[in-house]
């Protein structure tokens, strides 16, 4: 099926994909940030031609939506040709078209108490940058689930993802307990506007709670291979306590930790923190740069409660926003 940009030249080939996924493969600038459903931002407004949503039509879309016939571009399909109103930006054009593939479980590691590396092999050749995500279709699951990598793209063709168990969580219980090593699943990508932009003059302040520790994991990967002219990089990681507590480990064999790379902790726990920061990770990070933020490059990720507080701190130390580097998931 051929959908047609509204009021431009641009037009691209969609077949049985989603709206979403065939515009970036065609390297065009769609909006979107979480790909998966939850975030709104690749809504579009439909002209004419018939859509369908594979898995039922999102939540988030309003009674507004529906009176002005806006989609989510993420969730739906093409059944005819359409002509569709958006908005694209360059800024949103992927710098690695994504594809879809098939890739195969070899390895499941643990790396806390609820949080687990699951290491996939394939054999497509799709590059991807230091701090993007993919989305993976679980059997049984409806929809597919988005999770940031790890590695960093230089290893051929590995796919590594640092994970949380949600306890009773559809995804979660469907990956931990029934996707055994040596299963096939279907990977997407890669997606996401919060890669690593190499050294740029700046010290580097990188992020995490929860799973977000993969994609700060997966920069500090590359940071410690890229070009440097004395920059510094500093890790910071937010939990509720001591078990919780990682990234530490993933960083004592990169060249430079303890030298221009660096790593603390806050946990926000009342119990014992040890000799960790007590609070707030955004906190911790604001008590150590204060005002120096804004000469900085930032990138984070985690849960929804601390992109939120990451984002409120951006806006009142007025960091530049092009120094700061995230997607946002609901």
């Amino acid at each position: 099926m051929k959908i047609s940009v509204q009021g431009s030249d641009t037009a691209f080939e969609c077949g049985d994909d989603y709206i979403l996924r065939a515009a970036l493969g065609e390297g065009l600038g769609f909006p979107y940030e979480c790909g998966s459903g939850s975030c709104g931002n690749c809504r579009f407004e439909l002209i004419e031609g018939d859509i369908i949503y594979p898995h039922g039509t999102p939540s988030i879309l309003t009674e507004k939506d529906a009176a002005r016939n806006r989609h989510l571009a993420c969730q739906c399909k093409p059944t005819t040709d359409l002509s569709i109103k958006v908005r694209l930006f360059s800024e949103y054009a992927p710098l690695h078209q994504p594809s879809t593939f098939p890739a195969t479980l070899t390895d499941v590691i643990p790396v806390t108490h609820d949080i687990y590396e699951f290491q996939f092999e394939t054999d497509a050749e799709q590059p991807f940058s230091a701090g993007q995500y993919a989305l993976i279709e679980l059997p049984g699951v409806p929809g597919d689930r988005a999770y940031s990598m790890c590695n960093t793209g230089t290893e051929a063709r590995r796919w590594d993802f640092q994970i949380k168990k949600v306890p009773n969580g559809k995804a979660s219980v469907t990956l931990f307990d029934e996707v055994q090593v040596g299963q096939q699943v279907h990977l997407s990508g890669p997606y996401g506007r919060g890669y690593f932009r190499g050294f740029r003059g700046r010290d580097v302040v990188l992020v995490a709670g929860g799973s977000g520790l993969s994609p700060m994991v997966s920069i500090a990967r590359a940071a410690a291979t890229a070009a440097r002219h004395g920059e510094q990089v500093f890790f910071y990681y937010g939990g509720r306590g001591l078990v919780d507590l990682a990234g530490e480990a993933f960083l004592t064999p990169l060249e430079g930790y303890g030298d221009w790379m660096h790593y603390a902790a806050a946990l926000s726990d009342s119990g014992d923190t040890g000799s960790h920061f007590k609070g707030f990770v955004h906190d911790l990070v604001k008590s150590a740069h204060g005002d120096t933020l804004t000469g900085m490059d930032v990138y984070f990720a985690g849960p929804p409660l601390m992109g939120a507080a990451m984002e409120g701190m951006i806006r009142e130390m007025k960091i530049p926003s092009d120094q700061v580097f995230y997607d946002r998931f609901y």
